[in-house]
């Protein structure tokens, strides 16, 4: 799921041979009373469940083919094969990635590039489009893994359209964040939306603390809190790796500022942008704290960008 640097709504489910037709509502409906898991669980004779219902219900019980997680799945495989084709494989880092496209390609179509967008303000576009590039094969398939999991989770959640504030947004921030942290530094990949998806589940978890247990059928709080915070610790850690003679250091390939970004700012945008199922004077909190740090962040950082001299340094 890293985000690599280049080299450097409504439909039913028939619940596979289960009589009782499920109705998915985008988003989740707290006065149904049945938990999220229940709701789209198989309820049929186990020995008669089929292999890919199995699959399902485990990794994306939330999964459906008119859902914006799918569309942005198929936005990035289609994308990743086009810039296989363009300019073919980048020879040199063939040694590093299956099936690399070429730095030339990535950097044509839209990469992050905190001096090129500098040089030419024109090409702000990249600030989106750099979230659907991905620098080899394992990084579109653990990021679209991501998605097809804790995206449609999300979706699921709070409705399509609060999912995709969330997504491009925790995507245009976090890449933000990273491009005045290192700006000449190319990069590509979902992952800072995805980590801005996870961070959002648990702002979602914090926003409805009262709901939790209806809204996920389980009594421990703290067991829900572990979803995303699990996520996040275990996947963290992979973007370190010992150099030198310092006993942490970055690793090089993985853009790890353009994930803290994501996660940041998924999470205070969850404060605002999620609909609470229970309005109280701790959302109220909540509202003011992701507004205040995303305004606040979104025109300084910008200002900063496009003013500072330091950022229109060489393109590397």
């Amino acid at each position: 799921m890293s985000n690599a640097n280049i080299h450097g709504i409504d439909h039913n489910n028939s619940n596979n041979g289960d009589n009782a037709d499920v109705t998915r509502h985008y988003e989740y409906d707290l006065n149904s009373g049945e938990s999220i898991y229940s709701k789209f669980s198989y309820k049929g004779d186990p020995l008669k469940q089929s292999v890919i219902s199995f699959i399902k219900e485990t990794l994306c019980p939330f999964f459906t083919f008119k859902s914006f997680s799918f569309v942005v799945i198929v936005i990035n495989i289609v994308l990743y094969i086009v810039t296989l084709c363009v300019h073919g494989l980048d020879g040199f880092f063939m040694y590093f990635d299956f099936l690399p496209p070429h730095s030339t390609t990535l950097r044509q179509f839209g990469c992050l590039n905190g001096y090129l967008m500098r040089q030419n303000p024109a090409q702000f576009y990249r600030w989106i489009t750099h979230n659907f590039l991905h620098a080899g094969f394992a990084h579109v398939f653990s990021n679209c893994f991501c998605i097809l999991f804790f995206g449609t989770m999300l979706e699921y959640l709070i409705g399509t359209w609060r999912y995709i504030l969330i997504y491009f947004l925790s995507g245009i921030l976090g890449g933000l964040f990273s491009v005045l942290i290192k700006p000449g530094v190319s990069s590509v990949g979902a992952s800072i939306c995805c980590y801005g998806a996870i961070a959002a589940i648990l702002g979602f978890d914090l926003v409805n603390w009262n709901h939790i247990t209806t809204i996920y059928g389980t009594q421990n709080k703290c067991q829900i809190l572990m979803i995303p915070i699990f996520a996040i610790i275990f996947i963290l850690p992979l973007q370190f790796t010992p150099f030198g003679n310092s006993p942490v250091s970055l690793n090089e390939r993985i853009n790890i500022f353009g994930h803290l970004g994501g996660l940041i700012f998924g999470l205070l945008l969850s404060f605002f942008i999620i609909k609470p199922k229970e309005a109280g004077f701790s959302h109220k909190i909540y509202v003011i704290v992701g507004i205040s740090c995303c305004g606040i962040f979104t025109l300084t950082g910008f200002l900063c960008f496009y003013l500072m001299n330091k950022y229109m340094g060489t393109i590397i």
